[in-house]
């Protein structure tokens, strides 16, 4: 659903009315389009089918024809016209206009009529379903209600983009189970769809010659925890805790310090800071009790890769995103995105020196990691073009995003790895702010989903929202869906006008100083400090 299209059946020129069939007959002529190529489609590819089509032609007031290809041209000619009236309503000869789907039905009977189609399906595949005004949502979703078989419509939308689930009859609307049934792409197979696209391409390209992994997983590599950390400089912290149980005298702790590889005995720094206990007590207690220090480590030792960051000053990479798991997360059910982050990662590699002269055939995870926050800066400059209140979603994620990436870096007090909401106070507050987020999952800036339990008996009982996961490599936090917080709304509606000060209230401290952000970050430092207008995002 083209919105320029779409958005300009509408005005003074015609009442709601005249409006609403003057669509209803443009969606007709797009779908019997659609299906004059699936004809041709089908002579092509498979066994010529003649279905005999005047009567098609006749339903939407056009030529009367009997083939698909002089059908198709007549349509084309009538969506022309039908454009130029839909612009110049008052000056240009209304056309005829057909009736609600009656065109489509016929074709897929004539259709379903050939040789070779008993049994057979049409699908209707609408994509981008947000674009329709409420009023063409209501036409469309009249279609879907009454479709019988062999005709079914699949639509495409983004969450609360389906805004009316009414028909031309106000008091007969779509309801599930029993006129269409919502799927969730995010979790219904994305993963094994994605890949097979990507593996899909990756084949083509070995087809024609260039050097690539064939899987996905040999594609995008993972980078191991214990890599990882090193690569993020675990050696300091874990030569800080040999310090410290070297200075207790303890020979047998002392050995078994020195057995500990860096990428685990820097953990000992992270929980004494965390929990602000001694190094040397933590040490110790690990030693004697070193099946609870693993599945302790186990579970946060993820979240300390963040903690690593801390002090690495003008480093190109602060925390790695590797993975073709960890990109299909960062993508979330999103297609377009998965596929952008792969296309990211390979101009990283061409763009560097470096990676282009020993290419593998592997995007290495450095490349991978530059790849996710190019295209999480992407996404949030796009984000404020995206709706009338762009500005303002946009305003709300930098906020939430530097609130998130604090509480990574340094957890003192706090749970790990933190990236979801849910709101408290006043209702006026939390209606408005409800109203922004709400914008905003349509967007795709946040994500919604019902909550799982409370964590107070205070607390309203309400949806869960976190930042669409395509941010968390540029704000520098957990992709993955872990802990929850909870915000005030009153604090959240200050971030438009005060996002300073919200942001401190929100952390409960004060925020980093400004060498301590990483350099996508620094770039709203004058946002951040004390929303300036003059670099307001």
């Amino acid at each position: 659903m083209n919105k320029n299209r779409v958005r300009a059946f509408q005005g003074a020129g015609l009442s709601v009315d005249q409006w609403n069939r003057a669509f209803a007959h443009y969606f007709n002529l797009l779908c019997v389009s659609e299906l004059c190529s699936l004809v041709r489609w089908l002579g092509r590819e498979r066994e010529p089918v003649s279905p005999n089509l005047q009567e098609v032609g006749r339903s939407l007031g056009i030529e009367a024809t009997a083939s698909a290809d002089s059908l198709e041209k007549s349509v084309r000619t009538a969506l022309v016209g039908l454009e130029l009236y839909v612009n110049n309503p008052t000056r240009a000869q209304a056309p005829l206009f057909s009736m609600p789907e009656a065109p489509i039905a016929e074709f897929v009977r004539a259709l379903c009529g050939s040789p070779g189609f008993e049994g057979k399906l049409i699908f209707c595949c609408i994509d981008e379903y947000e674009n329709l005004l409420d009023s063409q949502q209501a036409i469309i979703n009249g279609y879907i209600k009454h479709a019988g078989l062999p005709l079914s419509y699949k639509v495409g939308v983004k969450r609360n983009g389906l805004r009316s689930r009414d028909t031309v009859d106000a008091g007969d609307p779509l309801s599930t189970p029993a006129d269409y049934a919502e799927i969730d792409i995010s979790v219904e197979g994305f993963e094994g769809f994605a890949a097979r696209v990507a593996e899909h391409r990756l084949s083509l390209g070995v087809q024609q010659g260039l050097t690539l992994a064939q899987s996905l997983d040999e594609f995008m590599p993972e980078l191991p925890m214990s890599i990882e950390a090193d690569l993020l400089g675990c050696d300091k912290p874990a030569r800080e805790v040999l310090a410290a149980v070297e200075s207790s005298g303890t020979s047998e702790l002392i050995e078994w310090a020195r057995g500990v590889p860096a990428s685990q005995l820097y953990f000992v720094k992270y929980w004494a800071e965390s929990e602000g206990t001694s190094i040397v007590e933590l040490a110790r207690d690990w030693m004697v009790r070193p099946d609870a220090w693993l599945t302790r480590f186990g579970n946060y030792s993820y979240a300390s890769l963040f903690w690593l960051s801390k002090g690495r000053k003008g480093s190109r990479i602060r925390k790695y995103y590797a993975g073709a798991r960890t990109h299909l997360m960062l993508a979330s059910g999103n297609i377009r995105y998965f596929i952008e982050l792969i296309d990211e990662s390979l101009n990283c590699v061409l763009a560097s020196p470096e990676g282009s002269s020993r290419w593998t055939g592997v995007v290495e995870a450095k490349f991978q990691s530059e790849a996710a926050r190019v295209v999480g800066k992407r996404r949030l400059d796009q984000v404020e073009g995206l709706s009338e209140r762009g500005t303002e979603i946009k305003r709300l994620a930098l906020a939430v995003g530097k609130v998130f990436f604090e509480l990574a870096r340094d957890p003192i007090g706090k749970s790990p790895e933190v990236n979801s909401f849910v709101l408290s106070g006043s209702a006026a507050a939390r209606d408005e702010v409800l109203s922004l987020l709400h914008e905003g999952v349509s967007q795709l800036a946040f994500e919604v989903e019902p909550r799982t339990k409370a964590t107070t008996q205070s607390e309203i009982r309400d949806d869960e929202f976190r930042l669409h996961p395509i941010f968390a490599p540029f704000f520098e936090y957990s992709h993955r869906k872990k802990r929850r917080t909870t915000f005030s709304a009153d604090l959240l509606r200050e971030v438009q006008t005060s996002p300073a000060q919200a942001i401190n209230r929100l952390l409960q401290r004060p925020q980093v100083s400004v060498d301590e952000l990483p350099r996508q970050l620094a770039l709203f430092t004058e946002f951040f400090d004390n929303g300036s207008v003059g670099n307001d995002p």
